[in-house]
């Protein structure tokens, strides 16, 4: 085999992913007639190897949960792009995750001049860098994955207390609630996270499974602007969600998309062989 021919067998292919985020929240029907604002956020952050998606439901018994889920998901955005290597290295890193998150909350207390109980909400995200990820879920809200083959599994279930309305808050100190879960982002082509709103119309809790439609509302960004989906997410949380929960309603949707490409650095090297 000729040097050229074994250039060109060495080359392999690899997966370039490209992710594509849609996320909504819609005021619930209770906060509406009450005026209320919005108590659940979500949010997205994408930099060149990284990217953050996230969703917070903000507590009905807090006062301030609104700023309580918002301030959290921004600061957990840029906290874990810091700390990323060390929760994803460092498996009993439950409490330290939480001892962060607590100290973001007693700033934010102590600015807004409320007590940190008043920030509290649930929160669900996935931070992730090159190829890792880290997946984070403390209370209710349901965390749903596409694998491979675009088949729809629950990745992680809501966690409830003694009753079926009662659940857990990052304002929280037993860190045994806070559950995080690290891999490989090529296993997976798309995942959603929901707030218990949401969760209501597309968690089936007798068989613990995702409605089918959930596959089909992540693969809508096979086909639209991650604006337009978006605002279809808005607008079927409004018509469509409302209808089965009265409360504060939210949605993200992650969706991968893999091409194969050559190694880049091989590729130039065999370019570089033929031109000679």
């Amino acid at each position: 085999m000729s040097q050229k021919e074994s250039l060109t067998a060495s080359l392999r292919p690899i997966k370039k992913m490209k992710f594509l985020t849609a996320l909504a929240t819609e005021q619930g029907v209770s906060h509406k007639s009450t005026d209320t604002p919005c108590q659940d956020s979500v949010l997205v952050k994408k930099e060149d190897d990284y990217l953050f998606l996230g969703l917070a439901d903000g507590a009905g018994s807090a006062k301030h949960s609104d700023i309580g889920s918002s301030r959290i998901l921004k600061f957990l955005s840029v906290h874990m792009r810091i700390a990323f290597d060390y929760y994803k290295n460092e498996e009993d890193s439950n409490e330290d995750l939480l001892k962060a998150i607590h100290m973001a909350l007693d700033n934010s207390a102590n600015y807004h001049k409320v007590k940190i109980e008043d920030l509290s909400s649930t929160l669900l995200f996935i931070a992730i860098q090159n190829d890792d990820y880290i997946v984070t879920h403390i209370g209710d809200g349901v965390i749903g994955t596409l694998d491979k083959d675009d088949e729809l599994s629950v990745f992680s279930e809501p966690e409830n207390g003694e009753f079926a309305n009662q659940t857990y808050f990052i304002t929280s100190n037993d860190s045994n609630r806070v559950r995080i879960y690290r891999g490989d982002i090529s296993d997976f082509n798309g995942l959603v996270l929901m707030s218990d709103g949401v969760e209501d119309s597309l968690y089936e809790y007798k068989t613990r499974t995702l409605a089918s439609i959930t596959r089909t509302m992540i693969k809508w960004l096979d086909t639209g602007s991650e604006e337009e989906i978006s605002s279809a997410l808005k607008d079927n949380l409004k018509r469509v969600f409302s209808k089965k929960s009265q409360d504060d309603l939210s949605i993200a949707i992650l969706r991968i998309h893999k091409d194969d490409i050559e190694f880049l650095e091989e590729k130039k090297e065999k370019e570089n062989h033929e031109n000679n």
